[in-house]
């Protein structure tokens, strides 16, 4: 479930413009880790990589009439994100836009430079097909936390699965990383990672003037995700009649959405 202003697109994480300090360049240093044992990725060796990036950020660079400085990801599911500077724009893009052909390419400058609806379908249906490309673990770590200073997310998931699915989801859930200090136009509330079987909330819903039932609404939506799954080839926003139809028998739901708007810029500083 996510929110945005109206002259935003996001199919992938896209921060408005802001002025940070200055940084270099950057591409992998040192070997990303092997895929865990039931996980084949081919990931690209650094040397391999250098000069494809370099290439890519020529092309772009070339595209938009500005300096890129292009940093690979080996993320889960931000594929794209970048950051306009007054005389420079820094791009991150996912090691699977390696070799793009052209189109794909001018459809990264058009997606960066001007939103282009078109231009986002085009990265949607090439990604489609690179995703044996793209991580399905979570790097070793912490796992999810759960338990946030005003909501406890496994018991609200827990009630509502007994409720609302007769026990039949199984997810694990927590709260997303605390996303750095940019301004951004879109917040995403709550995502179902079905690769992962995890839902993750953002904690901007973990504060005290937030009802519950705004966070039960978002704990919902992302459940239905597992229950009523995207069709392959389906924009990841879309939604089948029948998970619609689940949905708006959800109590509260309208004032869930309705609080959820009328307070979207609380969020986004949150």
């Amino acid at each position: 479930m996510s929110l945005r202003s109206p002259m935003q697109l996001t199919l992938f994480d896209v921060p408005a413009a802001s002025s940070p300090a200055p940084e270099r360049r950057r591409l992998p240093e040192t070997p990303e880790p092997a895929p865990s044992p039931g996980e084949q990725r081919p990931l690209p060796a650094r040397t391999e990589a250098l000069p494809h990036a370099a290439e890519l950020a020529h092309q772009l660079s070339t595209l938009l009439k500005l300096p890129v400085h292009l940093t690979l990801t080996d993320n889960r599911a931000t594929l794209v994100s970048f950051r306009r500077l007054p005389e420079e724009l820094r791009l991150r893009v996912h090691h699977l836009f390696l070799g793009a052909p052209e189109p794909v390419v001018r459809a990264i400058a058009a997606f960066v430079g001007r939103g282009d609806a078109r231009a986002q379908a085009l990265l949607e249906e090439y990604t489609r097909g690179k995703r044996d490309r793209v991580r399905h673990t979570r790097r070793p770590g912490a796992p999810l936390k759960s338990r946030g200073q005003c909501f406890d997310l496994r018991a609200i998931y827990e009630r509502l699965n007994t409720t609302h699915f007769q026990g039949h989801i199984e997810v694990d859930i927590g709260w997303a990383r605390r996303p750095g200090r940019k301004q951004r136009k879109t917040i995403r509330l709550g995502i179902y990672d079905d690769r992962l079987r995890e839902i993750r909330l953002h904690p901007a819903l973990d504060q005290p003037h937030v009802p519950a039932f705004v966070v039960d609404a978002v704990v919902f939506h992302a459940m239905l995700h597992q229950l009523f799954p995207e069709e392959p080839g389906s924009c990841p926003s879309s939604h089948s009649p029948e998970f619609l139809e689940r949905e708006r028998a959800f109590p509260l739901l309208e004032a869930a959405l309705r609080w959820q708007h009328e307070h979207l810029r609380a969020l986004l500083r949150g």
